[in-house]
């Protein structure tokens, strides 16, 4: 019997939920106890969606992605958004993911933004805009939301022609709704038809 490359790199490397690390089938796969603990689609409307709920379990695997270098996570999480976001990616010509600040980029050398549009992209054909916006303010986390909303006055830019776009924008997590809120406002006022927004977890305050 000739054992093909996924079945000898199964058998060196056993796939393995990316929460608790039990064996699982596939690679990326959630076990049954991990999947339990997770609320899907918490919120939905016409604007917006969020794949999840953000608790204890799914932080374990937006952490991994946004600073553990563990860029494989996206395809799980964009797999999820994709389920989530069905209505709100109907008739969309462009995926625009978050930026983060070039200085962050300089020492995360990713955007789990970006990774998460291009999954989404993968499994939807959906063209996705990687330069449309441009961060360009270095905003700290603050805690309250009201300084949420104030950090981020001014912090993007529209840098591509979007007159008439209908635009989805991607993010991993969403808080308070200020960066998303803040980057739809720049998209608007540049043309842009329609902007909704995809994020993979949602914070319940």
């Amino acid at each position: 019997m000739v054992m093909s490359i996924k079945d000898v790199l199964n058998f060196l490397f056993p796939p393995c939920c990316p929460v608790c690390h039990t064996r699982t089938m596939e690679n990326l796969a959630l076990c049954s106890e991990c999947y339990q603990k997770i609320k899907f689609n918490v919120c939905e409307s016409i604007l917006n969606a969020y794949a999840v709920e953000y608790n204890e379990t799914t932080k374990q695997i937006i952490l991994p992605l946004k600073y553990g270098d563990r860029t494989d996570f996206a395809v799980l999480m964009g797999n999820l958004m994709v389920q989530a976001g069905e209505n709100v990616l109907k008739n969309t010509d462009l995926l625009v993911p978050v930026p983060i600040h070039w200085t962050r980029l300089l020492s995360r050398k990713y955007n789990q933004a970006g990774l998460l549009a291009n999954q989404i992209s993968k499994k939807t054909k959906i063209k996705v805009g990687h330069t449309v916006l441009k961060r360009v303010k270095h905003t700290e986390k603050q805690g309250s939301a009201k300084q949420r909303f104030e950090n981020v006055k001014n912090a993007f830019v529209c840098k591509k022609d979007v007159q008439g776009k209908r635009i989805v924008l991607i993010d991993d997590v969403y808080t308070t709704g200020a960066t998303i809120e803040a980057c739809r406002k720049v998209l608007e006022k540049a043309g842009a038809k329609e902007v909704k927004s995809l994020v993979f977890a949602k914070r319940i305050l």
